[in-house]
């Protein structure tokens, strides 16, 4: 009984790692409120806080949207072509994040049925051929432990599946919502950023990174360089 419940316990124990360890990444760890988070930056950036903006993403902590828009923010001096590949690559790097390991489930609950079914069948050709040679006081007795151990298989199959199937949908639920808010984000950030009046470069404190002054010719000392 135990050879064929073995590989059902260790499928549903790689379920329930993973379970524990996506939940408390999706709904501890990454989430946060978005629409107050990026009302807050709008206000500090239309307000001219550009280094209160990016203290503020810093402040989230481990959130994606704050880390998109934080990307976005440190490179708010550079063209819109760099703004843009810099959030694309961040929020890329965060759907993965947030999607990462989830497939397993839906993998692992199709294992379990299947080694489930597989332990049915086991113990049933085990029960039939350990009945086929004994006296029929026995027999009964032989065959309904055999029945008994090929259910208890299915069963301990269908207990792994059922809640990590309904893991992996509540999961991939939550996934989709923090990639949407993910997308939000990096959109968001783009627009504010599009039309933007801030030319200094800030690092990853929000300081102003000193750059060198280039001098600009006027129109006269244009045409005097030509003639010369």
């Amino acid at each position: 009984m135990l050879t064929h419940l073995l590989p059902i316990i260790v499928v549903g124990a790689f379920s329930l790692a993973i379970i524990v360890e996506r939940a408390m990444a999706l709904f501890w760890k990454f989430p946060i409120d978005s629409h107050g988070f990026i009302n807050e930056v709008k206000q500090k950036i239309l307000s001219n806080d550009m280094a209160g903006a990016i203290q503020h993403c810093s402040n989230q902590g481990s959130a994606l949207p704050a880390k998109v828009v934080k990307a976005g923010l440190l490179r708010a001096s550079r063209d819109n072509r760099q703004i843009q590949a810099a959030i694309e690559i961040v929020a890329h790097e965060s759907v993965s994040t947030v999607r990462k390991r989830i497939a397993y489930l839906a993998m692992f609950a199709n294992i379990a049925t299947l080694f489930g079914l597989l332990g049915t069948i086991m113990g049933l050709i085990k029960a039939f051929g350990a009945v086929a040679n004994v006296d029929a006081a026995t027999k009964s007795v032989m065959l309904a432990d055999g029945i008994s151990t090929s259910m208890n298989a299915t069963a301990s199959g269908l207990a792994v599946a059922i809640p990590t199937m309904v893991a992996f949908s509540v999961l991939q639920s939550k996934a989709n919502r923090l990639t949407e808010d993910v997308e939000s984000a990096a959109m968001v950030t783009m627009d504010l950023l599009g039309a933007r009046m801030y030319r200094d470069e800030w690092d990853e404190s929000g300081n102003t990174k000193d750059r060198p002054n280039i001098p600009v010719m006027g129109a006269d000392a244009v045409k005097q360089a030509k003639s010369a």
